[in-house]
């Protein structure tokens, strides 16, 4: 074998990075020369406090590998979607870390002794963040008096959110807090009987090609062999329960001599239905162990289920494919119904520079009476460019925000947000939404907006919208600077892969659209390879897109009745939860 430097994929966020390192310094005892190379994920691209859709970390690095432009890829295990690309293979598991999931407590939240809180003796009605459904399923069902509520984003941004007070704990992975120097932060390792750990956290997975016979032989001996045979039978029995990452489904598994010791369980995310139980047996048996443990809790999967006995709620796939930085809140929705949500993004949304009109509006922001906003998107487009405004002039003026280009106070816009996500990212950012219309729609917005002949509008909006709106606001006297915020790309690339690992994962059962670029963008990814799509029963937001899903051939086609992620979820409960007839 050449002794090039070894070219390490990894993802740039700094527990990613921590955990290449130790990948390159094990490489490095054994004399081998690497360098990191950071590979930007469909999760990477999107807004910073977003946690997304199973592969949606892993695609990106798994495509630079078999593209040979890293020689192998660091993923955390706990991520790798159990359908692997036959291509690769996790070439070795270092040794594992604490598997446990960790509380993590505001400062103001200590108990009489002054230590931080056990979760035991958390208050009743305590705000708990986290975006899993397995913790939240777990925690739920231990505590059913606590607030769960969603909170996202990398640790880092958690730790913030949490200390300025937006919660009041959070649930966190131990392995992660200590890899990067926070275990301080614990106050309790929560134990694997109370909330099972995802199957193989903890654990840093080294994936190479399988036909670099090479290097397979090289990153072999970095191999911790407990560490593999633990998380092969926890993946084993996350499989068997036809789970992914992001199901409510927990297992750990623990070498105890010549024996492996598995622990797994699930729960519904609202807390019901909690299941744990543990098996024991030679190690040579681990995946054995996994799939024989999830026959015995019997954890229900849609795959093996006959047309005579429908599965409940709570096994049925749906598929979202709204863009990776929207797709979360619904996850989360279909969550709390009982549905499993499947994230495969049919669109990318790619921001404008901060150059060009959108910046030249941004600098004359006071000359506008409203600044229209019509999607999430355009929010982060809008709030880009004035954080470029801000530091620019802070550069040059030594003053804080794009406000204060002059000593004087400058008028400032009124702001309108098309829809409820649109007004929370506005908001979020401490800007205050004056106009949102009754009906999230170009129409209702350009007939409702509250102008007089002779404002001037700057309306932020996506390459593929329409002139609608703009022009109801023209010939309501306003005049308009129309400009676009940024772009949507039709069927990326890195969601074709996840696409085929769902389908490999069991059927799916509904598919929800946000938009006509998500159907188009659906049918191109599906290609070949799914010849069935237009039989699944798909939910529409607006009749637009439900127009354009029946052109496309959804025979089944249902419409929700407003945008909102808890509104689409509980439509697609309904719909795939019929009332049952009555007896006649």
């Amino acid at each position: 074998m050449s002794q090039a430097e070894i070219r390490i994929g990894t993802r740039g966020s700094a527990l990613a990075l921590a955990q290449a390192r130790l990948v390159a310094d094990a490489l490095g005892r054994a004399g081998r020369s690497s360098r990191l190379m950071i590979v930007e994920t469909d999760g990477d691209r999107g807004a910073p406090d977003a946690v997304w859709g199973e592969g949606a970390f892993v695609a990106a690095l798994e495509q630079a590998l078999i593209e040979s432009s890293v020689d192998v890829a660091i993923h955390s295990a706990k991520d790798i979607p159990t359908a692997e690309d036959r291509r690769l293979l996790i070439g070795a598991y270092l040794e594992r870390a604490d598997a446990r999931d960790a509380l993590v407590v505001r400062d103001a939240l200590v108990a009489d002794d002054g230590r931080p809180s056990r979760l035991d003796l958390l208050p009743a009605g305590c705000r708990v963040g986290t975006d899993s459904p397995r913790r939240a399923g777990f925690l739920r069902a231990h505590r059913p008096d606590l607030e769960l509520h969603p909170l996202h984003g990398n640790v880092d941004t958690r730790l913030r959110r949490l200390d300025e007070g937006e919660t009041d704990a959070l649930v966190l992975a131990c392995a992660g807090l200590d890899r990067l120097g926070l275990g301080g932060r614990i106050a309790e390792r929560l134990e694997p009987s109370l909330l099972p750990p995802a199957p193989g956290q903890g654990a840093v997975a080294v994936q190479v090609r399988r036909a670099d016979a090479a290097m397979c032989a090289l990153v072999g001996e970095l191999d911790h062999l407990p560490t593999r045979v633990a998380v092969e039978s926890e993946r084993a029995f996350l499989a068997a329960c036809g789970g992914g990452c992001r199901s409510p489904i927990g297992a750990l598994a623990t070498v105890v001599g010549e024996e492996l010791e598995l622990l797994g369980g699930h729960a519904h995310p609202d807390g019901s239905a909690a299941r744990t139980g543990r098996r024991r047996g030679p190690l040579a048996d681990g995946a054995a162990l996994g799939r024989a443990l999830a026959a015995e809790l019997d954890w229900p999967h849609p795959a093996t289920t006959s047309a005579r006995q429908q599965p409940p709620a709570a096994c049925r796939r749906v598929l979202v494919t709204r863009g990776a930085d929207q797709a979360q809140e619904l996850l989360t929705e279909l969550g709390r119904c009982g549905l499993a949500g499947i994230a495969v993004p049919t669109i990318a949304i790619e921001l404008e520079a901060p150059e060009g009109e959108l910046l030249e509006a941004v600098r004359q922001l006071d000359t506008y009476s409203w600044v229209v906003v019509t999607s999430a998107n355009g929010a982060r487009a809008m709030l880009v460019v004035a954080g470029t405004v801000a530091a620019r002039v802070a550069d040059a003026q030594g003053a804080e925000g794009f406000s204060s280009q002059e000593s004087r106070p400058r008028p400032t816009p009124r702001w309108a947000a098309i829809g409820p996500t649109t007004r929370a990212a506005l908001e979020r950012a401490g800007i205050a939404v004056d106009h949102q219309p009754d009906w999230s729609s170009a129409a209702a917005m350009g007939a409702t907006l509250p102008i007089v002949p002779g404002d001037r509008v700057l309306l932020v909006r996506g390459d593929l919208a329409g002139a609608q709106l703009a022009d109801a606001l023209r010939a309501r006297g306003a005049a308009v600077d129309d400009v676009v915020g940024y772009r949507t790309r039709e069927a990326p690339e890195s969601s074709r892969q996840l696409l085929r690992r769902a389908l490999a994962e069991g059927p799916i059962d509904a598919v929800v659209f946000s938009s006509g670029s998500t159907v188009r963008g659906l049918l191109r990814l599906a290609g070949g390879d799914w010849p069935g799509v237009t039989s699944l029963p798909a939910i529409c937001i607006g009749p637009q897109t439900g127009e354009l899903a029946r052109r496309a051939g959804f025979s089944s086609v249902a419409i929700s009745p407003v945008p909102e992620a808890r509104a689409l979820a509980e439509a697609v409960a309904r719909l795939l939860t019929p009332e049952p007839q009555e007896n006649r």
